[in-house]
């Protein structure tokens, strides 16, 4: 049996929008066997058609290996549309079942863009397969992209709430132009985002988190968003955002975690929302599997 875990990840992190993504730790772990065996307790069995399996067919079509067919169980631990980068970790995960059981040991570049062209989002692939905060773009030669380690520990509470939110309908309220001004407010922003977790400065943070190309439009599909944000930018947090195209909000903090936690989960009640509150941290190895009995 051949497990495969694959990490959660946190695109945009404000303005790098659909430019970078962080891998945290808080995985899905998927299982990929033949049929004598019994699957994991506590897993689901995923149907043909998933995006595991649209991950394994890319990969014998395009390589011409046949592989056999196998059951996949998934053990969920990543909240679905909530931002977290769930479905990249089925692409990433049938991608590379389908390059480890076919024996085909494809590099990190190959997963990363086969995985791409299903998923869609190199700023959420890219960080699943190999950890880390990982800069992502699409060029014509493929994904181009590289792995960035904060020299200072990073603590990252995660708010989740009780409502989905898929990214299509997050996108759709997008506006097809933005002011040139916005443009050059997310660009000088972005560069102060990437240098201040690069050099350990994260005073930055709650300057170089700032939007103004997404999180706008998509603070209406949100409710709660704007008193949520209010009252974490007052607690003391480094900085927060929407993760990916939400609803979930990620915070950077180095202390208080307990009291920031508290104050995300409250401030949304008082809106009606429920919510639930992760601590994570930076997953720097990405994607992981082994062998098991």
């Amino acid at each position: 049996m051949l497990q495969i875990s694959v990490p959660a990840t946190s695109a945009n992190l404000g303005p790098g929008f659909d430019c970078v993504g962080l891998a945290l730790d808080l995985n899905n772990e998927f299982y990929f066997f033949e049929s004598e065996v019994a699957p994991p307790p506590k897993t689901t069995l995923l149907r043909s058609g998933s995006l595991v399996h649209q991950g394994l067919d890319l990969v014998q079509h395009r390589y011409g290996k046949k592989i056999p067919a196998l059951k996949i169980a998934v053990k969920t631990k990543i909240p679905r549309a909530r931002g977290l980068g769930s479905s990249a970790t089925l692409t990433v995960a049938g991608v590379a079942a389908a390059s480890i059981w076919g024996e085909l040991n494809l590099s990190t570049s190959e997963i990363i863009n086969l995985a791409s062209e299903i998923e869609g989002h190199p700023d959420n692939v890219a960080p699943a397969v190999i950890g880390g905060l990982v800069p992502a773009v699409a060029t014509p030669q493929g994904i181009k992209y590289l792995k960035i380690i904060p020299p200072k520990p990073l603590k990252i509470i995660v708010g989740v709430p009780d409502f989905r939110l898929s990214t299509a309908a997050a996108r759709n309220v997008l506006p097809k132009q933005v002011a040139y001004t916005d443009a050059i407010f997310n660009t000088g922003r972005f560069g102060l985002l990437m240098s201040a977790l690069i050099t350990g400065e994260y005073q930055m943070l709650p300057i170089a988190m700032q939007d103004r190309l997404h999180q706008p439009y998509r603070a209406p599909l949100i409710p709660g968003w704007e008193e949520v944000i209010t009252e974490i930018n007052a607690s003391g947090a480094l900085g927060c955002c929407l993760s990916g195209a939400g609803p979930s909000i990620l915070v950077f903090c180095e202390q208080n975690t307990d009291q920031i936690s508290f104050i995300l989960e409250n401030t949304w009640r008082q809106q009606g929302v429920k919510a639930q509150t992760y601590l994570l941290t930076i997953s720097l190895e990405g994607m992981k599997y082994c062998w098991k009995d």
